[in-house]
């Protein structure tokens, strides 16, 4: 894989500091310039060979500043659009390869998807689609309009209802074609999404969803500066690796990597090696704290420990200081560690029988069965990340340790070890040999998902509609029977022994079967008419439909979710586990109040910051 770095703009709505200066060399912080960090990732995804499209104005600037680099002149003086920079890359570096503005900084993550899916496809082109830009980066950027999940245009006036480019496109065979065909229709002026459009209009056009990943395309200056705090971000995600276990990626890395990234921001540089030891403290001594009876401060000593080993290889990668020296003595530590947590519960818990006694040392042993399974897998290029999901590695290990410490039987996180650890070996096996197995009995062919022919949306709503109301006036009904005509029984006895039952312990049960019941149904038959809406909205609000459409079904999840909380008090009256059903249903529901709450102000932001602050920079009187 190869790479061609648009740079040849004039960068007119970045003056006055663009009038001397490449726009693409400004920088993200001291000593980082966009250009570099670009580079950088790039590089870092494993694309080594770039080069990089400019004017011969500048072409000795960044000769100096990135030798590395392979440098293209563009040395006609008449004007043209990003089409015939992008040809004149294309021209002189072979296809296929990765076409990236100088101008976009994006998370490496995105370049690993437009990598993985350029192995896959053969279009002349694929686009990475960002289906949740805010408002302001929806006006301005690239949209894709999609039917049956392919391309079949591009163009800044059209409306976003499926998003938007993020500016980086990979650029097969055929690609060179169309942009020789748009450049004879279109002249020198004409732009990328000419050559895309003539493609799309032979189904040669691919994309890769991107939603969620970040990148910032930099025209003005607010854009450079809002570029500047997306940056640190990046850096952030970047330290996420995919090798990374379950709780590494839902709660460690999320407090490593802020105490990485601060230490980074302020300069504060802590050799690697020292924060591995460190974290090897934390766990021997949280190892020593079980005998003593300390389950709790073991455990929360243990699960620091589990951060902290995060920490030493960001610290690391952030201040390019990694090491193979480094990293083989925090390996060391982590295996010594991890038997000394296994030896500190077995000690806590002797004397132990038999079974515990084997499933201490089954235990012991998978600090180095787990590490060697994944290891041994990948250097025959087996894929290993499905396997990776089984919570058996470091991190979900000694996260058991932590939970089960926590509660008061530190043992339990024994028996889960030593059986996740089990069952990640033999997935592992069967990893090894499953290229080797066959099938001696016909499989089934699969089913489609949708009969032909497709209808159209409009069509499939009125049954959408028929189905929804039919199922509110169930809903409804199914209420009234349960309050209305059941009440007057209330206080007929079930049953009276123990304890006593009356049909009045089971009204609560009876209304919340009856809304989640027709309510699931309501759901499910709306998701068509919330299709429709959104994309009927997309018009007026001019977000995107998957943005409108989140929203919607978030909202309607809220409004359950405050019935159901609201309802759940009621089961208080239930014998023996009443008590205990709203203790954990009420906050459960809480939490998803909370989560449904923090997820639509959170989009909703994201998605008008960018124009509301505009607004109000407009309407601030000038001095």
């Amino acid at each position: 894989m190869r790479a061609v770095i648009l740079a040849a703009g004039r960068a007119t709505r970045l003056q006055p500091y663009s009038h001397h200066t490449p726009k693409t060399l400004m920088e993200l912080e001291p000593g980082v310039s966009i250009l570099s960090f670009i580079v950088n990732q790039l590089k870092s995804s494993g694309i080594l060979d770039i080069a990089i499209v400019t004017m011969p104005d500048f072409a000795d600037i960044f000769k100096e500043i990135s030798p590395g680099l392979r440098i293209i002149q563009i040395k006609d003086e008449d004007s043209f659009g990003n089409l015939y920079s992008a040809y004149i890359g294309c021209e002189e570096f072979s296809l296929p390869l990765l076409l990236v503005m100088s101008d976009h900084i994006v998370e490496r993550r995105l370049l690993r998807k437009m990598i993985k899916r350029a192995k896959d496809s053969q279009k002349a082109f694929i686009l990475c689609l960002d289906r949740k830009p805010s408002l302001k980066t929806a006006e301005e950027g690239l949209k894709l309009l999609l039917h049956e999940g392919r391309v079949v245009e591009t163009g800044k006036e059209l409306t976003p209802t499926y998003g938007i480019d993020t500016g980086v496109i990979f650029c097969g065979p055929r690609s060179l074609q169309y942009m020789e065909e748009a450049i004879k229709e279109y002249g020198k002026e004409a732009s990328l999404k000419d050559a895309i459009n003539l493609a799309a209009a032979n189904n040669d056009v691919d994309f890769v969803d991107v939603t969620g990943l970040l990148w910032k395309d930099i025209d003005t200056p607010s854009d450079l500066e809002a570029a500047r705090e997306i940056y640190h971000e990046i850096l952030r995600r970047d330290l996420v690796k995919p090798s990374d276990g379950l709780v590494s990626r839902l709660l460690n890395r999320s407090i490593s990597t802020r105490i990485s990234l601060y230490l980074y921001k302020k300069g504060l540089f802590i050799h690697p090696n020292i924060i591995s030891l460190i974290s090897f403290i934390a766990a021997a001594l949280g190892a020593t704290a079980f005998p003593a009876g300390f389950f709790l401060v073991g455990g929360l000593l243990i699960q620091i420990a589990s951060i902290l080993d995060g920490v030493d290889g960001e610290v690391a990668r952030l201040f390019k200081a990694t090491s193979s020296q480094g990293e083989v003595f925090d390996n060391i530590l982590d295996r010594v560690a991890d038997i000394a947590v296994i030896a500190g519960v077995a000690a806590a818990s002797w004397p132990l029988s038999t079974l515990d006694a084997i499933l201490s040392i089954i235990a012991a042993a998978s600090a180095t069965l787990v590490s060697q399974t994944t290891h041994m897998l990948s250097r025959l290029n087996i894929e290993v990340d499905n396997l990776r999901k089984i919570p058996a590695t470091r991190d979900a290990r000694l996260f058991s340790v932590f939970i089960c410490s926590a509660a008061g039987y530190p043992l339990y996180s024994v028996y889960y070890i030593a059986f996740a650890s089990a069952i990640f070996v033999i997935a592992g096996l069967v990893l090894l040999f499953r290229g080797s197995l066959t099938w001696s009995w016909p499989m089934p062919r699969r089913r489609r998902s949708e009969a032909w022919p497709r209808l159209a949306l409009e069509l499939t709503a009125r049954g959408a509609v028929h189905t929804v109301i039919v199922n509110a006036f169930r809903l409804t009904i199914g209420l009234l029977v349960t309050r209305l005509l059941l009440t007057p029984f209330a206080d007929i006895v079930i049953m009276e022994n123990h304890v006593t039952l009356e049909v009045a312990t089971f009204l609560p049960l009876a209304e919340i079967g009856v809304i989640i019941y027709f309510g699931s149904k309501i759901i499910v038959s709306s998701g068509i008419l919330v299709e429709l809406a959104s994309a009927k909205l997309v018009h007026r609000l001019r977000l995107t439909s998957t943005i409108i459409r989140e929203t919607i079904s978030d909202t309607t999840y809220l409004f359950l979710a405050l019935i159901l909380w609201t309802y759940s008090w009621s089961l208080g009256t239930l014998p023996i586990t009443g008590p205990y059903i709203v203790k954990s249903l009420a906050p459960a529901t809480a939490i998803i109040i909370i989560y449904m709450v923090y997820r639509l102000v959170d989009r909703l932001y994201k998605a008008y910051r960018e124009a509301i602050e505009e607004e109000i920079s407009t309407k601030q009187p000038k001095k």
